[in-house]
């Protein structure tokens, strides 16, 4: 009788080397995944810090985040992982999740004048579930409303449905709401027309629920949550007291407990196979190559590639690997915090998006409405913005276009306090239209490649929480493979 050997779990993963390429959450979450089982794991970043577009800083005394900044606790891995990190109780919901569109204040207002805000009545993506709403009468008129209200005379979707978001909206409803209630939205959150957006994936059940009620409004109507869970919903929309970086730096800490090694500064210019690992070459910051920099490259047995699409791609194309990445938005974050008189309006929405080509931002978060503590810390004589800009000029001042912007929304704002730019690239949502066939037909490739592992935003579609969810899953494959052989 032959005696039955358990695998050694610990010694596979004890010599299992790891290098993660790229120090944002995707990269630091793999590198958690990998580190808190046993395997050797160093994370190399090409920047001065890690986090990414996760960034806090102070500003006029109000610890703020500059970029990323909310995200669903809805996402199991994430809420998992902020847990395990013991920053539960730092977990603030949010206090007010109303959205409002932003027009100009009448017909006749000249390009650049003052903006009029219109705060979206009950909706899902925009489209509402009562097209009589004063506020949907607001943003399309009387002819528009009549327009919407012909979606209940029309015959449900039942063969041949629709897919894209801005089709289905436009046919049932009309332009009018498709571009002043629907397409704010998408363009201000993802930087894509809604006509690229999925509708199952967008607004989970609605294409079932339009069949069943056979209107668009009556659809919407019955996926919203009943008024007793409104609350509870907009709970699901959270940020950390103090800032994201408290996530980070949780990470970072977690992970040099484990010894694992991180290296900012360093910048991976490629890898080659070694016959049983791979070899990654580093530079430094500004060298032009790691025999000049005198970096010792790294052995590893799996490489994990946790930057942006393009960088990826230039990873993979010597090892036969070509990517198709896909197009991306570059967008300029301002946060500012400004004067504010303390009867400055009172009845405000946390988040603003305009009708597209009504303004250079694309959206405006009130961080002073949408979260208590940061609302609290300002006090009544200052309020915190974040503008999202779409600058195609260049040589535009970023802060100035910004706080110009608030302006014409909130004419009694002041005097800018202190201020704070980045630039962010958005990678296309989930919920885009082909992005799960895209990124099936990309993760094949990279597969083919035994040892390369890629996680990141381009990968996920967007969002804190999707990105940790989507490398927790992927790094879980990995650690399956590692302990227990290729299934």
């Amino acid at each position: 009788m032959t005696a039955h050997t358990e695998p050694d779990l610990a010694g596979r993963a004890h010599t299992t080397r790891v290098v993660v390429i790229g120090g944002g959450i995707a990269g630091l979450t793999a590198a958690w995944e990998c580190a808190r089982i046993g395997m050797p794991v160093t994370l190399v970043e090409a920047r001065g810090r890690i986090g990414g577009d996760i960034e806090t800083a102070e500003l006029d005394g109000i610890r703020i985040d500059l970029a990323a900044e909310a995200f669903s606790v809805s996402a199991r891995p994430l809420g998992a992982l902020i847990d395990e990190l013991g920053l539960h109780d730092a977990v603030e919901p949010a206090a007010d999740g109303s959205i409002a569109v932003a027009v100009p204040a009448s017909s006749t207002s000249a390009a650049g004048g003052p903006l009029r805000l219109v705060t979206l009545p009950a909706n899902r993506s925009g489209i509402p579930a009562n097209t009589w709403a004063t506020p949907v009468r607001q943003l399309v008129g009387t002819a528009g409303v009549w327009r919407a209200y012909l979606d209940r005379l029309r015959p449900p979707l039942t063969i041949g449905r629709e897919r894209r978001l801005g089709a289905l909206v436009r046919t049932r409803m009309g332009p009018r709401v498709r571009d002043r209630l629907v397409a704010p939205i998408t363009v201000g959150t993802y930087g894509v027309d809604p006509d690229d957006i999925d509708v199952d994936l967008a607004v989970p059940g609605l294409s079932a629920a339009l069949t069943r009620v056979g209107s668009l409004a009556g659809a919407v109507a019955q996926l919203l949550p009943e008024p007793s869970e409104a609350a509870s919903a907009r709970a699901r929309r959270a940020m950390l007291r103090g800032g994201l970086s408290r996530l980070v730096e949780a990470l970072a800490e977690r992970l040099l407990v484990l010894d694992a090694d991180i290296r900012v500064d360093a910048r991976a210019t490629g890898f080659s196979p070694t016959g049983d690992g791979w070899l990654v070459t580093l530079a430094g910051e500004g060298e032009e190559a790691d025999a000049d920099a005198g970096a010792e490259p790294l052995v590893a047995d799996i490489v994990v590639l946790a930057t942006d699409a393009a960088t990826t791609a230039h990873l993979l194309a010597p090892h036969g690997v070509q990517l198709d990445t896909p197009s991306t938005c570059v967008r300029d974050v301002v946060t500012l915090v400004m004067d504010a008189t303390p009867t400055a309006s009172p009845a405000r929405a946390a988040t603003v998006y305009p009708v597209p080509g009504t303004m250079a931002a694309a959206s405006v978060i009130d961080a002073t409405a949408a979260w208590a503590s940061v609302a609290t810390a300002a006090g009544a004589g200052r309020r915190v913005l974040r503008v999202t800009l779409d600058l195609t000029d260049q040589a535009t001042d970023p802060v100035e276009t910004a706080a110009s912007e608030v302006q014409r929304m909130w004419p009694e704002l002041g005097a800018v306090r202190a201020a704070a730019h980045r630039r962010v690239i958005l990678s296309p949502p989930a919920s885009m239209v082909g992005h799960a066939e895209r990124i099936a037909a990309a993760r094949a490739r990279i597969s083919a490649v035994p040892g390369i592992v890629a996680v990141g935003e381009w990968l996920a579609g967007g969002g804190v929480a999707g990105v940790v969810s989507d490398a927790v899953n992927e790094l879980e494959r990995v650690r399956h493979d590692v302990l227990w052989g290729r299934s």
